[in-house]
């Protein structure tokens, strides 16, 4: 009996056992039928974009070996000969040919929506070729089957010629005069004030619509399949209300102004004046006067406002240096450049009576730039570095090695995040001055605060995690983090470093060697990208409401992308390739020592000037 009953219980768990891996075979056989079917399914009706994946759902780690016509580090680059390039653990695979078959991995393959099939992400990155905004700035379409660098995305977005943001027509808020301040009861007073100046906005004609693209036969329109996905239908109730707002001449429903706030232009003349005081002590006190000439470049002359401003006080209270005086403009938008010479030359510069042989408007671009300046010069950049381009990189979360991020667009115009150990010249070198100089953060792991940092990121709720850098978060829950939703390959949250801002201290040290830099810029930016650090504001305006958006990865030219300025960090750099001694204040520590206070103060003791802008800081050295 009871070797009958043993007999009987394995025929049991025999049975049991094939049952269930039938059960599996059937699973694993209905899967292919109906990828098959889905295939065939998306031939005949066409591609539908998978609109639950975000461009930044996943980051691939891979290798750019074969990339050719770039410039890579030399030999302080880590190789990646060791980096084993297996598939991916959500790529779907083929289990006829397997042995094993792993339920949870199965369910985890099958649940996720993998956006590349059966191909692993090495097979889809090689597929694509590199380029960069260079290349694209001679397009007039935006990209697609390509790669390219973070940066050169970037630059795509808000400059390419043809789409970029910047390309398009764009206002800068301009009051008809300047604001009484001493006739201003206080803050709130002068907000009401400035509202009111806004009538005149609200009287600009709206655009002219664009041409529709040629619209489909009606036999071509019944075919197109109609989408039950409610985030399609939201999509396209979003771009008929946007088509609407366009076409429309009601006012009321006008496609939005883009217009910039500007502090010269909030606080003119007086903001200006500060800047000019500053140029003229530090003009006479670096013994260039009386022997060379007053010599003043400003990257981005807006209205040209700031330029009447110091010309104007320069004329007024020193007009013995206002006659060797040269103001230089670099503009890199030609429509903003007409404007200016329009605008700026003829109208200003005329009206005021103002010297017009003294402007000179260069169209280049910065990073264009060729000739070197040997005289001394004052060279003006205010709020400029927020929209120098920037790179990312993610670090290994095992051995901290950094991996830079690249944006591969697809045939339908899809966007996705790979990552290489090889870096571009400008990331290599941001990195090595980083940790070569006062804020490195390896030097920072072992102290006291970087380990409440780590601690801090254990915890959730208690601190905010994009405010401490990715090198000192716990490895071990990245690592958990990691394992149990497999989308970003091991590697910490991504880190946006300035590499523009690097090349633009570049070609200070070696086009402008005698120079005195001027710069202000945001240090820190509300409502930023959620899950990294540094990152940007990415936002468009829309039916006069500011959209933010959680993304930098978004249709290009259509939004505008910002990032804070570590002042710390970039002041630090500056030091190390320029040799100059840099000096960072504050908004209200610069304006409180060169501006003129009783001008900007209201009757309530209050001053807009200094009390506005309380997270932007100066840069002079």
């Amino acid at each position: 009996m009871m070797i009958r009953s043993s007999r009987s219980a394995t025929r049991f768990n025999l049975t049991s056992t094939f049952s269930k891996r039938s059960l599996f075979k059937g699973l694993q056989e209905a899967t292919k039928q109906l990828e098959k079917a889905n295939s065939k399914k998306e031939l005949e009706e066409g591609f539908h974009h998978e609109y639950s994946i975000r461009p930044d759902t996943y980051a691939f780690k891979v290798s750019a070996n074969n990339e050719k016509g770039r410039s890579f580090t030399s030999s302080n680059t880590p190789k990646t000969s060791s980096i084993e390039l297996k598939p991916h653990p959500l790529q779907k695979s083929d289990h006829s040919n397997s042995e094993k078959f792993n339920l949870v991995e199965f369910i985890y393959r099958y649940s996720t929506n993998y956006p590349f099939g059966n191909k692993s992400p090495q097979e889809v990155y090689d597929k694509y070729p590199l380029t960069n905004s260079e290349k694209l700035a001679r397009s007039s379409t935006r990209p697609k089957k390509v790669k390219m660098s973070t940066a050169d995305f970037i630059e795509d977005s808000l400059y390419n010629p043809q789409y970029g943001y910047f390309s398009k027509e764009v206002s800068i808020y301009q009051p008809d005069k300047p604001f009484d301040y001493n006739n201003i009861q206080d803050i709130d007073d002068f907000m009401d004030t400035w509202q009111t100046s806004y009538g005149k906005y609200d009287e600009i004609k709206s655009p002219v619509a664009p041409k529709p693209q040629q619209s489909k036969s009606p036999a071509e329109a019944s075919k197109e399949p109609e989408s039950t996905s409610k985030f399609v239908q939201r999509a396209k109730m979003i771009q008929k209300q946007d088509m609407s707002v366009i076409q429309t001449q009601d006012p009321s429903k006008r496609k939005s102004l883009q217009l910039w706030h500007t502090p010269t232009e909030l606080f003119q003349p007086f903001y200006g004046e500060a800047i000019a005081r500053y140029i003229l002590v530090n003009y006479h006190l670096n013994g260039t006067y009386p022997y060379e000439d007053l010599i003043i470049y400003e990257m981005g002359g807006g209205n040209g406002t700031l330029m009447c401003n110091i010309l104007n006080y320069i004329r007024n209270t020193q007009p013995d240096v206002y006659a060797r005086t040269q103001y230089k403009i670099i503009e890199i938008s030609s429509q903003l450049a007409s404007k200016q010479m329009e605008n700026a030359l003829k109208n200003k510069l005329v009206n005021q009576g103002l010297d017009q042989s003294k402007l000179e408007i260069i169209n280049k671009s910065i990073f264009k730039w060729d000739k070197v300046v040997h005289d001394p010069c004052y060279f003006i950049a205010l709020e400029v570095f927020d929209n120098f381009a920037h790179d990312v990189i993610r670090y290994d979360n095992v051995t901290g090695q950094p991996y830079e991020g690249k944006v591969l667009v697809d045939e339908h115009g899809d966007f996705y995040e790979f990552y290489t150990p090889e870096l571009s010249y400008y990331t290599n070198a941001y990195l090595q001055l980083r940790e070569n100089g006062e804020y490195s953060v390896l030097k920072q792991s072992n102290t006291l605060s970087a380990k409440m940092d780590t601690f801090k990121s254990l915890v959730p709720f208690i601190t905010d995690k994009d405010k401490i850098h990715p090198l000192l978060q716990s490895s071990t829950k990245l690592k958990w983090q990691n394992s149990l939703l497999p989308f970003k390959d091991n590697m910490t949250p991504a880190e946006f470093i300035p590499t523009r801002l690097l090349e633009f201290f570049q070609i200070l040290k070696h086009r402008f060697p005698n120079h005195s830099l001027i710069s202000s810029d945001f240090h820190y930016l509300p409502k930023a990208m959620k899950g990294c650090y540094n990152g940007p504001v990415v936002q468009t305006v829309l039916q006069n409401r500011t959209v933010d958006v959680s993304t930098y990865m978004c249709y290009q030219g259509y939004f505008d992308i910002m990032f804070p300025t570590d002042f710390g960090v970039s002041s630090d750099i500056y030091k190390q390739l320029t040799g100059k001694v840099p000096r960072v204040e504050s908004h209200k520590e610069f304006l409180s020592q060169w501006a003129d206070l009783d001008a900007t103060t209201t009757k309530a003791g209050e001053n807009p000037m200094l009390d506005f802008y309380r997270n932007v800081s100066f840069m002079v050295s």
